[in-house]
């Protein structure tokens, strides 16, 4: 694996107040941890918001950088907050810091994480605070590191899955597409987090490019599972499979987030006010959800609503 994973302040348990986010901030860390330990070449590591920063980092250093891989990444903030899906999980921070913070792990480490992502939804809320994520997440927005893709030397491996609701696969072809010296691998599954899903083949994707020989790939050499070289599937071809739902579950979560009662949803689906219940008590069950809240906050950023 990579041999330093970018750091990511503010979130510990021990040092919450961070008073600067910025790119700057976070690259003189960067600094003090590779001047202590010492190192002269190694292999960086960027996943999801890191990415800008671990392309930073190579492009102004490209004599420390001999690899860079990107998992799940960008290189734009605004690229991500476009999505609607974040919006709407932004807008649950000034209402609802619990909800928020379980939404957050679910879309961090995919909606079928179950126990892990109610774990990871419990240490945010230990090692974060409101205002701090709210400063991070607002810096992290204003973040633009496209300018300086051409200018990373360093051999790179953009990595990606295909199926994650919130971050589509063109950004990592753009990614690629802008590294001089780059290959796209797109993997099945819809967890951002490396280490669920189909771990076998991320590992074996980064173990082989960190032991290749040091010379120049000739360019973009996007290498594509064999599911992505099939016909391209639209949203709402795979809307029905969010969160391993039914499609009547769809319905019925959709309706569920619109604020109607499973009376109104028995009603109007023309269905016994039984199998809604049994219906719901499904979603809940599949989607690790313990309420209508969850279920609602996993139907806004699946975009179903």
């Amino acid at each position: 694996m990579p041999d330093k994973a970018t750091p990511d302040p503010g979130t510990g348990l021990s040092t919450r107040e961070v008073a600067d986010y910025s790119l700057e901030a976070l690259l003189l860390d960067i600094d003090a941890v590779v001047e202590k330990l010492g190192i002269s070449s190694f292999a960086v590591f960027g996943a999801a918001d890191a990415g800008p920063l671990a392309i930073a980092y190579a492009a102004r250093h490209p004599q420390r950088v001999s690899r860079l891989v990107l998992w799940c990444a960008w290189a734009r903030g605004a690229d991500v907050n476009a999505s609607p899906r974040i919006r709407a999980w932004r807008g649950l921070l000034d209402r609802d810091w619990v909800l928020m913070t379980d939404t957050c792990a679910h879309l961090a480490l995919g909606w079928s994480a179950g126990d892990v992502g109610r774990q990871a939804a419990e240490r945010l809320r230990e090692s974060m605070t409101r205002e701090r994520l709210r400063a991070a997440l607002d810096a992290a927005r204003e973040v633009d590191t496209t300018p300086l893709l051409p200018k990373v030397e360093a051999p790179s491996l953009v990595l990606h899955r295909r199926d994650i609701s919130w971050l589509p696969v063109s950004i990592a072809q753009e990614l690629a597409s802008r590294l001089s010296d780059a290959r796209l691998v797109v993997l099945d599954g819809e967890s951002p987090a490396p280490w669920l899903g189909d771990s076998d083949h991320v590992t074996r994707a980064i173990e082989g490019f960190l032991a290749e020989p040091d010379h120049p790939l000739g360019g973009v050499n996007q290498r594509m599972s064999l599911a992505e070289r099939g016909a391209p599937r639209s949203p709402a071809a795979s809307a029905p499979g969010e969160g391993g739902l039914s499609a009547r579950e769809v319905q019925v979560v959709r309706l569920l987030a619109s604020g109607l009662t499973n009376d109104e949803i028995a009603e109007q689906l023309v269905l016994s006010v039984r199998t809604v219940e049994r219906h719901v008590s499904n979603i809940y069950s599949k989607l690790g959800a313990r309420g209508r809240a969850h279920a609602t906050a996993f139907a806004l950023t699946s975009g179903l609503v």
